[in-house]
């Protein structure tokens, strides 16, 4: 076969192919994270509804699915992670920061994720939410959004941008 020849064939077998992600085209693994599921907090609400826990998982879940979809990190599984914390409470004490952290160590993840939603008022909400280097213990990312309309609709959507904001400081760390 000529060099023209092989250069075409392989031009035609690699136009299908798609592209590696930027992680696989390193030499690294990508760093594993820790994500806890985030919590309720209804202490400052005016009226407390019983669909306000319904909020904070589907923002959970937004949170979780984001970064299931990322090519940038590897999510630690969600059940793993349910035991390790439910273990650590075991005294009744929420799993704090440093319990976050820990939980992240104990599972080998670098990273660990945790947050709260809060009920403000029937209108407001507020999604608090925290990156932790697993390795310094130390915050990376705070964020914080209010969130207003239909917090249905709103809180996953504030989960899915702290997400975003997640991956891109994990991405820019490696």
């Amino acid at each position: 076969m000529r060099a023209g020849g092989l250069a075409l064939v392989l031009t035609v077998l690699l136009a299908g192919a798609r592209p590696l992600p930027l992680w696989a085209q390193g030499d690294r693994p990508r760093p594993a994270i820790v994500v806890v599921n985030l919590r309720f907090d209804g202490e400052h609400a005016n009226v407390l509804q019983p669909g306000d826990t319904a909020v904070v998982a589907a923002a959970t879940s937004k949170l979780l699915a984001t970064l299931r979809e990322s090519e940038r990190v590897t999510l630690v599984d969600s059940s793993a992670v349910a035991a390790a914390v439910a273990a650590a409470e075991v005294g009744g004490n929420p799993c704090g920061n440093d319990c976050a952290v820990a939980v992240a160590r104990e599972l080998g993840a670098r990273w660990v994720a945790k947050g709260t939603i809060s009920n403000l008022s029937t209108l407001v909400w507020l999604l608090t939410a925290e990156l932790f280097d697993a390795a310094t213990g130390k915050p990376v990312l705070a964020d914080s959004y209010e969130i207003k309309g239909d917090a249905r609709i709103m809180a996953p959507a504030g989960a899915h941008v702290f997400a975003q904001r997640v991956e891109q400081t994990i991405g820019g760390a490696r």
